[in-house]
């Protein structure tokens, strides 16, 4: 009959004078192992809480793996599973492999003007923010704060362009709203999946306004005459200068009617579980009553919105752009001396650098005359009579815009910045 062999717990040396010896070291071991395990259970519980549910399982996978690494025992039965070695150094690497699967939230600011300046740099960190997010694998998502109360029709529009990208990508978009939120900037605002506004912020301000000043009686009695010369029956409708007509005023009722209805169409779309007819009169809400119209989905600061992410085991990253600063000799041509003269100065000077050639006596080289600009320039004349200066901030902010916008959201624009030509407002 054969026999099947059945581990014991006796020692391999039983019956010899070590067992009496080794047999209190066998129970110490055993007692060192079940607080070993009971402090690694502890650790194991205190580390579950505070991972979020894909790294846990990420960390409950690897532990689970087979890593076995059998050998007798002391006691002589068989002994499998990691070793604790192995067991540790899968706990650090998983917990580096969790760490990369967090959540992200990208964090964004836009406190707009009345010709949203600001989409140039939303642009751009809307587009780094696509490049880097990874919405399957993290389920990445992204939060604007918002504050403006709206400004031009293209500007807006394109502004809220750009964060229908995010949404098209898949990208979850919160917009925390913490003053206003209007005309324009509620435009921007319902793009949102979800809208958190602060108890007092102002939101709504849906529709349009144009005001054009007239002064054609006033030039009339000074003897000042305007000829406008256009092509089209509506090329030039309310002017400052032209008399007031009828067909005009109604024309121009007529365009920002369909402006509003554009508006209109575009809250709707974007936020179905408002009554756009209701909200759409121009009227502003505080927070409590735009919650009740379903303007918004919360109540809540900002800083609620991203402390409960963070709660949630995300990484909050915020995102600007800025950018790279342009070389001293860039800044410098396009300052107060003629570009052509500093750059080709700097460019003889190199020349002569490299071909080793020197000036003559009595002859200024390049590289003297560029020194001689750029020391007038800290305090004295050029020598075209004008200061070579790095340009001020307040004279590049006053340079006009590529294009002017002609069409406006918002109660903010001001109508008197230019009255010459047609200027809508929401």
């Amino acid at each position: 009959m054969t026999g099947v062999a059945v581990p014991t717990n006796r020692l391999p040396f039983a019956g010899t004078p070590a067992e009496k010896a080794l047999k209190p070291l066998v129970k110490e071991q055993m007692v060192l192992q079940e607080k070993r395990t009971q402090l690694e259970l502890n650790f194991l519980k205190q580390l579950s809480a505070i991972l979020s549910k894909d790294q846990a399982a990420t960390l409950a996978a690897v532990l689970n793996q087979p890593n076995v690494k059998t050998g007798p025992s002391v006691s002589g039965a068989p002994m499998g599973g990691p070793s604790r070695l192995d067991t540790l150094g899968a706990l650090v690497t998983a917990a580096a492999e969790a760490a990369g699967k967090a959540k992200r939230v990208y964090v964004l600011k836009f406190f707009g003007d009345v010709t949203a300046s600001q989409v140039a740099q939303l642009r751009q960190e809307v587009t780094a923010v696509l490049q880097t997010a990874d919405v399957e694998g993290r389920g990445d998502e992204v939060v604007l704060v918002l504050n403006t109360g709206g400004g031009t029709v293209t500007g807006y529009g394109l502004a809220a362009a750009q964060l229908l990208r995010l949404k098209e990508a898949g990208l979850h978009l919160t917009i925390c709203v913490e003053q206003v939120a209007a005309s324009g900037g509620y435009l921007m605002a319902c793009v949102a999946n979800k809208i958190v506004a602060a108890p007092f912020a102002v939101l709504g301000s849906i529709g349009v306004i144009t005001e054009v000043p007239n002064v054609y009686e006033r030039l009339k009695k000074e003897g000042v005459q305007f000829s406008t010369v256009t092509a089209g029956k509506f090329k030039r409708t309310l002017t400052p200068t032209k008399k007031l007509d009828e067909a005009d005023v109604a024309k121009t009722k007529e365009d920002i009617e369909g402006v509003l209805t554009l508006f209109k169409r575009f809250v709707a779309e974007n936020r179905p579980q408002v009554d756009i007819d209701k909200i759409a009169t121009g009227e502003t809400w505080l927070g409590p009553d735009a919650l009740e119209l379903n303007m918004v989905d919360r109540l809540a600061t900002v800083d609620d919105v991203l402390l409960d992410h963070v709660g949630a085991g995300a990484e909050v990253y915020g995102v600007t752009y800025k950018e790279k600063p342009k070389s001293p000799l860039a800044a410098l041509a396009g300052a107060g001396a003629s570009a052509p003269s500093v750059q080709s100065l700097a460019l003889a000077a190199l020349a002569q650098s490299i071909g080793g050639t020197g000036a003559g006596a009595g002859v200024s080289s390049p590289l003297s005359e560029l020194q001689s600009i750029l020391l007038q320039g800290r305090g004295g004349q050029s020598a075209q009579g004008g200061m070579l200066q790095m340009p001020d901030e307040a004279l590049l902010a006053q340079r006009p815009a590529e294009a002017e916008p002609m069409v406006a959201w918002g109660d903010e624009a001001d109508v008197s910045a230019d009255s010459s030509s047609d200027s809508w407002f929401l």
